[in-house]
């Protein structure tokens, strides 16, 4: 097959998307955002029962209620610090005349988010209950099958240092 078919298209336009939020971000910016959505959902799955235990008698809310503001309000807390830090240590990056050095790290990173959302978004695809025209149009393209690849190959990995860490534990 030659040429770009509608999915090649499709995934680099995702690509040169995530190349001009990069940019627009910079790095800083964009290394802070994840590191506030993860640190946030860290936290949040790991001390949502202390701040629950804390609302409810602070302001007497039933726990069924406590639960899911415990969990909204630490997430939203972390990815605001980190919020803040991006936009401080950008605005430092600019007066140290390193805004360049900032921008072209953001491509360079939102090339990388991008390459793993679509990774990871064809992995779970060809291996879930998608349709077969579907999975048929990611097999006949060699930009989606090698991202594809790529993504399993990502997948596998994370099962098998599961596995290990299991193992471990066991022992």
């Amino acid at each position: 097959m030659s040429g770009f078919s509608l999915l090649d298209i499709l995934i680099w336009g995702v690509l040169a998307a995530c190349a001009v939020k990069g940019f627009m971000k910079g790095l800083v910016r964009e290394v802070c955002a994840l590191l506030g959505v993860v640190a946030g959902a860290w936290a949040a799955f790991t001390y949502y029962g202390y701040v629950a235990t804390a609302l409810s008698g602070l302001i007497r809310l039933p726990r069924l209620v406590a639960i899911p503001i415990s969990f909204v309000l630490i997430y939203a807390v972390l990815g605001l610090l980190f919020f803040f830090a991006g936009h401080l240590l950008t605005t430092i990056f600019k007066v140290m005349l390193l805004g360049w050095l900032n921008r072209f790290g953001g491509i360079l990173f939102g090339l990388m988010q991008g390459a793993f959302l679509i990774c990871i978004a064809l992995a779970i695809l060809i291996n879930g209950p998608a349709p077969a025209k579907l999975k048929g149009y990611i097999q006949s393209s060699p930009t989606a099958r090698a991202f594809c690849k790529a993504g399993i190959d990502m997948i596998d990995g994370w099962r098998g240092s599961k596995r290990e860490e299991n193992k471990v534990r066991r022992s």
